[in-house]
């Protein structure tokens, strides 16, 4: 109310309706994750056409089914598919720790006053040690040496010998960014636990932690970390046992240059060299020389610059100890250049530095070519940061850039415009020796895999093509069912060239699929489709591949074939037709009496007939006993429950009231009715088609106490008519009126 009743007014007030609209979830919204050429790793990128994914993820290539699935799933229908690149990575709980690595080059300048220059030969990750020492000569001025100096975190108790601990007791210790780990001290690793030493407190201690070692010092207890550097972290969080041995309270944080000195990265090296030299006021920069090595030039240039490590710097820098001068007319790097993705592809990728188009003397023009075919183009580059057409604004900027390169500027006095030349990138490669399983099913950890795909919310399908083993779509259903909650639905490969017994033995045994879950499907066998790159994939005319992205493609087809689509069965001869599937990867599917081997394990067979197209030829889940058996069974329950979970959000809150109930109950009946009329259950009758209970038997009073509104609701779903019996006898109708004339 806008105004009290104080005077004579017309009062407007706004009434909450009695019945919340709620909006349809997506159905059709696909995930993948495979091999690409090219592309973001461990990121879920959104593609609405095949172009967009050829774009972003390159074309085809022989080790990924990846792409074929792509374009399958368009050509069928699909119009949102988020892709997810893997590579093999040796800690999948870890990113950073992909093995696919960018190409990279160098664009130089001739016939310049050059700096002297040093670039390392070891590369990142740096393995260093407290007290190692760096010492740095500059043009010609006296060595000039640093210590470097770094400690792990570590905790000392504050009581000391004897510790008067009781058997069972814990200590709960959290080590670096770790969760919290409990020590249980037990009496028989004690001569007397009432009396325990600090010897003996130390070794229960090192029996148990990880990540960190305990140790004594005059009678009290320590507890240090394994990574010596300020990214260490101790703290004892808990326990029954520090009352007796008294760690203080609050983390201890390690000290050092790095994180971890056993781990250093380039970053840190470039720092930690800045600070030595602004602390000596060394008139050097150092700089990222690429492929995670380390570089230091002079700001001076010509020949009076020099640099020298010196011979006492410890080795890890992987420098030499020679004299290195400028010249007064040498060649010197002004841009160095990096595949913007990793991969393979980028050692086909060339850049060309042109004279500019209207003869400026300070700027230049850049094309970017992949095998002789020119790709992209950037005129009128300069090397003045303030100027609008700043190259490494122009080439790196993420909307209107290069789609194949990234370009670091190295700062070399006087802005350096490069010569005209021809870099190629170098030393690119995909990642892909030792790809195994664990990088398709990825960790939640490290948002690897599967797990990349945590991000999208709208996610409903989910698709791993041609990396068809036991353990990825044992993880794909995991993920589908627990992971996310029942709310997205597994496209299953086949393996390749499976026979109907085949296919029987490997759902039902080696990767024991059968009766497994129903919020994933199995599709049987490989089709054929027309080689779309003969120069990737030989010279045939037709290619067998997955069909994961063509089923999800003709799922994402019948669901936006009508309101409600997603009830219908994506199968049969009118939804299930397949589109670009030329035939099977074996002919055994067209026989029936294969077909009949495989049907009851719950394997949806692909197949044709005399004048019929290529079609699914069913609808199984993998689970005949679960509540909602069907494809479209299950896929429809899981719009129902996504729609309604995303619609009454509006009565989280709410005071539980018997009205508020009412208000639940006809929004989800007034949800369901229009569910009715789209064919989401097997009556049109609302009494028949689904029931909504938000009574008192369900919300008692310890029900209500407790914050819990309950509403139970049932639903008659659909099911589909897999046999057509047809019942022929012999017409007899006129004989059984003539007897019956006759009264015989």
């Amino acid at each position: 109310m806008s105004g009290q009743l104080l005077s004579s007014k017309v009062i407007v007030v706004e009434e909450e309706p009695a019945v919340r609209g709620i909006p349809s979830a997506p159905t059709s919204v696909a995930g993948a994750v495979g091999v690409t050429e090219r592309g973001p790793i461990d990121r879920a990128v959104l593609c609405t056409s095949f172009e967009e994914f050829q774009q972003r993820f390159g074309g085809f290539t022989p080790d990924s089914d990846l792409a074929l699935a792509a374009m399958g799933f368009f050509e069928n229908g699909g119009s949102q598919l988020w892709v997810v690149r893997t590579v093999h990575h040796t800690d999948v709980g870890d990113p950073s720790t992909a093995t696919a690595l960018r190409g990279q080059g160098e664009l130089t300048a001739s016939g310049i006053s050059t700096p002297a220059e040093i670039v390392s030969t070891k590369t990142e990750p740096f393995v260093f040690h407290d007290g190692d020492v760096f010492s740095l000569a500059v043009n010609g001025a006296p060595e000039v040496s640093g210590v470097l100096s770094a400690s792990p975190a570590g905790l000392l108790s504050q009581g000391s010998e004897p510790f008067a601990l009781a058997d069972g007791q814990t200590l709960e210790v959290a080590i670096d960014t770790g969760e919290p780990q409990t020590i249980t001290f037990i009496a028989a690793s004690f001569m007397d636990i009432a009396a325990a030493t600090a010897a003996e407190v130390a070794a229960a201690v090192n029996v148990q932690i990880l990540g960190a070692r305990s140790g004594v010092d005059a009678g009290r207890v320590g507890i240090g970390s394994d990574v010596t550097g300020a990214g260490s972290r101790v703290e004892v969080v808990g326990g029954t046992a520090n009352a007796a041995l008294g760690f203080p309270a609050g983390p201890v944080n390690g000290t050092g240059y790095a994180q971890n000195i056993a781990e250093v990265t380039v970053a840190e090296i470039l720092s930690l060299i800045d600070t030595f030299a602004a602390g000596y006021a060394l008139p050097v920069v150092a700089f990222d020389a690429g492929g995670g090595r380390i570089g230091i030039r002079t700001v001076a240039t010509g020949a009076s610059a020099s640099l020298q490590v010196g011979a006492v710097t410890a080795d890890v820098f992987g420098t030499d100890h020679d004299l290195h001068t400028g010249s007064d007319a040498g060649t010197a790097v002004v841009l160095r250049l990096k595949a913007k993705d990793a991969g393979a592809y980028s050692n086909r990728v060339e850049v060309e530095v042109r004279a500019a188009t209207f003869g400026e003397s300070d700027r230049f023009d850049l094309a970017i070519s992949e095998d002789g075919t020119y790709l992209e183009s950037f005129p009128s580059l300069s090397m003045d940061e303030s100027d609008p057409r700043y190259v490494q604004a122009i080439v790196n900027d993420s909307r209107f850039g290069s789609n194949f390169v990234r370009i670091t500027d190295q700062h070399l006095p006087g802005a350096l415009v490069p010569s005209p030349q021809v870099a190629q990138l170098t030393g690119g490669d995909d990642g892909l020796t030792g790809l195994d399983d664990t990088d398709f099913a990825g960790s939640e950890a490290g948002k690897t895999g599967l797990h990349a795909l945590d991000q999208v919310q709208d996610l409903s399908l989910l698709l791993v093509p041609g990396r068809a083993t036991a353990a990825v779509h044992n993880a794909m259903v995991a993920y589908c069912e627990v992971d996310r909650d029942g709310t997205v639905f597994a496209v299953l490969d086949p393996p390749a060239n499976q026979s109907a017994t085949d296919i029987v033995t490997y759902v039902t045994g080696t990767a024991a699929l059968g009766e497994l879950t129903e919020f994933a499907a199995i599709y049987w066998p490989r089709v054929l489709v027309l080689n779309p790159a003969k120069s990737v994939f030989g010279p045939g005319d037709k290619l067998a591949v997955p069909p994961s992205g063509i089923i999800a493609g003709v799922y994402s087809r019948t669901d936006s074939g009508r309101p409600g689509g997603v009830y219908d069965p994506p199968a049969g001869i009118d939804k299930g037709r397949m589109f670009g599937v030329l035939g099977f990867e074996t002919d055994e599917v067209l026989e029936e009496a294969k077909r009949d081997l495989v049907y009851p394990k719950r394997i949806n067979p692909l197949t044709t007939g005399p004048g019929l197209p290529r079609y699914i030829d069913g609808s199984h889940t993998l689970k005949a006993s679960g509540n909602f058996p069907y494809v479209a069974e299950r896929r429809g329950v899981i719009f129902i429950e996504r729609s309604l979970k995303q619609g009454l959000q509006f009565a989280r809150h709410k005071n539980n009231t018997e009205g508020l109930r009412a208000q639940v109950r006809r929004t989800i009946t007034a949800f369901l009715l229009t569910q009715m009329n789209n064919g989401a259950f097997r009556s049109r009758e609302p009494a028949k088609a689904f029931f909504v209970d938000v009574s008192e038997t369900l919300n008692t009073p310890s029900v209500i106490f407790a914050g819990k509104l309950i509403a139970r609701i049932g639903l008659a779903t659909n099911k589909p008519a897999e046999f057509i019996v047809l019942r022929i006898s012999q017409d007899t109708r006129a004989l059984e009126a003539e007897l019956a004339a006759a009264n015989a």
